[in-house]
């Protein structure tokens, strides 16, 4: 089989990730639920939506709070999957922000907290270090969704589809209402 229909065929896995991943930032506070580790991670502005049947095939929201708009979770609602998604990991006063393909599981667009270094070689491996611990804490949430999808796969995906089905009608967002209905 050809890598590109190898990666097409674990596809679903990413985006069922990127799905985890939103309603986690919504329903936990982005906590990654590994003890010790006091880090959040947000969908930021921007959420590409997939579908292979409809007559829409993609959808991409930004600007402003997608992760809480109607439009996401309508879209959701009609079978569309998070594809892409623009994620924000704050750990203390660290912040990486990146875009996350559901296909690839590839971060693109990464923008590192800021280097203290003072001398080239300092801020080299300031920017190396700061890679290494934005990546793990996002591989800590992969861990961590891996673990529970294998010990409840059905449990998961029901989890995930009742949170879509509430969050349609705004009752599972933070204040209980959807901005949609201020």
């Amino acid at each position: 089989m050809k890598p590109l229909e190898l990666m097409e065929q674990g596809r679903f896995l990413g985006e069922e990730f990127l799905l985890w991943l939103w309603m986690r930032s919504m329903t936990e506070g982005g906590a990654s639920g590994e003890e010790g580790d006091g880090s959040g991670c947000f969908v930021d502005d921007a959420i590409q939506l997939t579908s292979e049947r409809g007559e829409v095939k993609e959808i991409s929201l930004r600007k402003g709070n997608p992760a809480e708009s109607r439009e996401a979770f309508e879209s959701l609602g009609r079978g569309m999957r998070p594809s892409k998604m623009k994620l924000r990991i704050l750990s203390g006063d660290l912040e990486w922000v990146f875009t996350l393909n559901a296909a690839t599981l590839d971060m693109g667009t990464l923008k590192l907290p800021p280097s203290t270094g003072k001398a080239p070689h300092e801020r080299l491996h300031d920017r190396i270090f700061l890679l290494e611990e934005g990546a793990g804490h996002l591989e800590r949430r992969l861990k961590l969704f891996l673990r529970a999808r294998a010990e409840d796969p059905d449990g998961m995906l029901e989890a995930m589809r009742g949170w879509v089905r509430v969050a349609r009608s705004g009752e599972a967002l933070a204040n209980g209402e959807a901005p949609w209905e201020a």
